[in-house]
């Protein structure tokens, strides 16, 4: 599973040092300077990537941003090998780094040990209290736009540069990735073994379905033995 360590590790690949350092302190105290905090909060390095979709697990934030990034950088190299076009991977690998790390601060776990919106989710969006961080901050517009035009057609803007196109792309593929395998492989577990919600992160559903499509029932069964898997209470 990813960790914090993982995005610190990306940003060595920003070679603006100017850029570079204001992401690592974005990453190490991703807080809004001029709000303050909900009371009740994921906190980054735990919080899911979404309530219900795709990454609705602890850390699944962190590990779509690894992912994203990811993809984000194969794509840089398709345009440049493939399309003969110059990428600033500088803005792509920050944007893709940030382009959710405010996401922690609208989700909270509720009674029932489910993700819920917090007080400041309620009101305020992530993608606006980034892209206003961003701007006291002191970040260049191009890592502002790629980030506001990350959920393309559904954002506030949409991709109007090749870096907030490669962006918008790596993160709708990475959330679909993971939406449809953790929907599969939920499906296949009610299938083989009649269990409802399971707790499962991306790593296992991908597991899941792997043993499905090798070894029939037979082999999830044997798999849900090993992991130990269980229903959650939602």
């Amino acid at each position: 599973m990813a960790e914090l360590r993982d995005l610190l590790r990306l940003t060595r690949l920003i070679k603006s040092e100017e850029l570079r350092s204001k992401v690592r302190e974005l990453i190490k105290n991703p807080a809004p300077s001029k709000l303050e905090l909900p009371r009740e909060y994921t906190p980054l390095k735990i919080a899911p990537g979404s309530k219900r979709r795709h990454h609705s697990y602890p850390k699944g934030l962190v590990e779509h941003t690894v992912a994203c990034t990811a993809l984000a950088l194969a794509l840089c190299d398709v345009v440049e090998k493939v399309y003969r076009c110059d990428v600033d991977k500088d803005v792509v690998v920050s944007a893709a780094i940030l382009h959710d790390i405010m996401k922690h601060l609208t989700y909270r776990v509720d009674a029932q040990g489910l993700y819920a919106m917090s007080e400041l989710g309620e009101k305020l969006d992530h993608l606006s209290l980034l892209i206003s961080e961003l701007y006291l901050r002191g970040f260049p517009l191009s890592v502002i736009h790629a980030v506001a035009a990350h959920h393309g057609d559904a954002g506030p803007v949409l991709p109007r540069t090749i870096e907030a196109l490669i962006v918008h792309l790596a993160d709708f593929v990475d959330s679909m990735l993971n939406g449809k395998i953790l929907d599969a492989a939920k499906a296949i577990l009610r299938e083989c073994l009649q269990l409802e919600a399971p707790l499962i992160d991306g790593s296992t559903a991908f597991k899941v379905v792997r043993a499905k499509q090798l070894g029939g029932c037979d082999a999830v069964k044997k798999l849900v033995k090993e992991l130990k898997l269980e229903a959650s209470g939602g």
